[in-house]
């Protein structure tokens, strides 16, 4: 474990920063766009911002991508990278240097509420917020992402997180579950479908980290297909997977169903993103 937060530590400025400039700065190593180029961002800020919309943003990474799958996922440029297309609860703020190490609500209304001495998280979804196919996200497709995630041997490559600190009472899938809805896990309550509650086995003042983790991204129960949801993983956020090509290349496009007014992030301004694997520095 400690040699993978090395990689992710490592990982995580550069990245940032490109994704910052993504969703922010223009035409950031793009083509097609119709203002000014070459924005960036770093520690100190963002450099020649524009916000010129249209045009298409390319990113290369020398090596096969973590996982697009927010159950799956663990590296420090995929959990930027999926904010988008997933929302997830809560999440870092999108501005460069220490402004982005707090925590703001995204999925969210607000930060979670505690009770019960901190062993008790509640959250208020926002409303209007839409999958990929226009279905409204609920408080129970958020519960299910977090029940999915807990399968470490469907998923292998996510933080174990919940699994240590939910009052899981044996419950480890939800692909064996009994309840017909497979939302039976009794830590995770949805009182009704803007608003869902965690129960801990211990107080946890710094649950609202857990809550910006990829794994509180909505998925349809409905649209789950376990180890080969990274086939196609349904979104949330602004933007939506147009090609999957696993271990060579992925393209995101406009989300039809996102909302800005839903959305805290900033304005995306790419039309079209495209991801190109395990590229040689040669090539």
């Amino acid at each position: 474990m400690r040699s993978r937060r090395k990689v992710v530590a490592g990982a995580l400025g550069a990245v940032a920063a490109l994704v910052l400039a993504a969703c922010g700065g223009g035409n950031v190593a793009s083509s097609g766009g119709s203002g000014g180029g070459g924005a960036a961002a770093d520690a100190n800020g963002v450099h020649n911002p524009s916000d010129a919309t249209g045009g298409t943003l390319r990113m290369a990474n020398n090596g096969d991508w973590d996982s697009v799958d927010p159950a799956d996922t663990y590296y420090a440029y995929s959990w930027n990278f999926i904010r988008l297309y997933g929302r997830s609860l809560v999440m870092f703020k999108s501005a460069p240097g220490k402004d982005g190490a707090t925590l703001v609500p995204d999925l969210a209304e607000s930060l979670g509420t505690p009770s019960d001495n901190a062993k008790t998280w509640t959250y208020k979804l926002r409303t209007g917020v839409k999958f990929e196919d226009g279905t409204p996200v609920t408080s129970k497709d958020v519960k299910y992402a977090v029940e999915r995630s807990l399968d470490k041997t469907t998923f292998p490559n996510g933080p174990t997180y919940f699994n240590d600190f939910l009052d899981l009472q044996g419950y480890t899938t939800p692909y064996e579950d009994p309840d017909p809805n497979k939302l039976g896990l009794k830590a995770v309550d949805t009182p009704d479908d803007q608003t869902i509650v965690f129960h801990l086995v211990k107080p946890f003042s710094g649950f609202d980290y857990f809550a910006q983790l990829p794994s509180t991204i909505p998925v349809p129960a409905a649209k789950d297909t376990g180890s080969k949801y990274k086939e196609h993983v349904v979104a949330t956020g602004p933007y939506m997977f147009d090609t999957n090509d696993l271990g060579k290349s992925f393209s995101l496009k406009r989300n039809p169903n996102w909302d800005q007014a839903t959305d805290p992030n900033p304005k995306p301004l790419p039309d079209r993103i495209e991801v190109q694997l395990n590229v040689n520095s040669d090539d």
